[in-house]
């Protein structure tokens, strides 16, 4: 795990380190989330925000099996009633 120090800039802007850009594979105009993390400041790219939530689906569900197809009955079913 790379760690850095950064400067809060004017405005609450953070500069992210070249070396730590790389790593990650981001690049200027892409896409991040910011989240408060009990107390910890969180940044993820969208593929990393995506992942993480794969990752609880599959940790509360067992797998995404299924999930597309629950996911169409319920819009039908909301569709119905609307």
């Amino acid at each position: 795990m790379m760690t850095e120090t950064v400067v809060l800039g004017e405005s609450g802007r953070i500069v992210l380190p070249a070396a730590m850009r790389k790593e990650l594979g981001l690049k200027a105009g892409d896409r991040l989330t910011i989240s408060n993390d009990q107390g910890a400041i969180r940044i993820l790219s969208r593929k990393m925000a995506l992942e993480s939530i794969r990752e609880d689906i599959i940790r509360q569900r067992g797998s995404l099996a299924g999930l597309l197809d629950e996911f169409l009955v319920e819009r039908r079913e909301e569709a119905g009633r609307e």
